[in-house]
């Protein structure tokens, strides 16, 4: 049976660490949008807002497993400070557009080997990306693919942000299924997480590779855990 492959994003081909640079840059966007808006508070209060927002969305995707935006996390940020902005608000929209700019000035590492080992696959397998976005979006996503030369090695690209759902959810795993064209069972997931990668792949019906190449994830369900790239590769060609 030939089996086709979807791949995790952060920290299974990128470095999914934030740079202070970028850091620094998305909050001085998040500060001017509030100057804009005309509702400036202390560099205390706004780091602390900053903070609370952080963890807020880390709690929409660890607990509610769900796929937001950019503008949802900055709009919950005014709702805290009790200010509201019509959809088409030019302040807002200004500080989305900043947080992918700031991704793409200061991008994330690819991981060592993941592009010679993307290509290799993609000589054998169909090849998906299943990835949860943060802060920035899935086109920003896709321009650091297009950056180093991998973009067109996936057939489709699942992004939770477009989902509205994010791993483990079954809506990721089946958008993704639908997008290859293929039967669950025939899907071998590969990413780092074992709560969201392998035991959502394995509840969706996919098979499940676990990728310690940033840290080591401790047991696994999964049918294999890869410490190199090279091991990745060696199970998966071999087969």
């Amino acid at each position: 049976m030939q089996y086709a492959l979807s791949l995790d994003y952060w920290d299974t081909l990128f470095d999914g660490g934030t740079l202070p640079e970028r850091l620094e840059r998305r909050q001085a966007a998040l500060r001017r949008m509030l100057r804009n808006l005309e509702c400036d508070v202390a560099d205390e209060e706004f780091s602390s807002l900053y903070r609370a927002s952080a963890v807020e969305a880390d709690r929409w995707w660890r607990e509610e497993h769900r796929g937001y935006t950019a503008d949802e996390r900055i709009r919950w940020m005014l709702g805290r400070l009790n200010v509201t902005r019509p959809r088409d608000c030019e302040h807002v929209a200004a500080a989305v557009r900043a947080v992918d700019d700031t991704l793409l000035e200061f991008p994330p590492a690819l991981l060592a080997g993941a592009k010679e080992t993307v290509e290799s696959l993609a000589s054998r397998f169909a090849l998906a990306i299943l990835s949860d976005t943060g802060f920035a979006s899935s086109a920003a996503q896709d321009a650091l693919l297009e950056r180093e030369g991998l973009h067109e090695r996936f057939s489709a690209r699942i992004y939770s942000m477009n989902v509205g759902h994010a791993k483990p959810r079954r809506e990721m795993f089946e958008a993704c299924a639908t997008a290859l064209g293929r039967a669950p069972e025939t899907i071998i997931h590969i990413g780092d997480n074992e709560r969201t990668d392998v035991r959502g792949a394995l509840d969706a019906g996919f098979r499940a590779i676990r990728l310690d190449i940033v840290r080591d994830g401790g047991p696994s369900a999964a049918e294999m855990v890869a410490r190199s790239f090279e091991e990745l590769r060696e199970y998966l060609l071999d087969e």
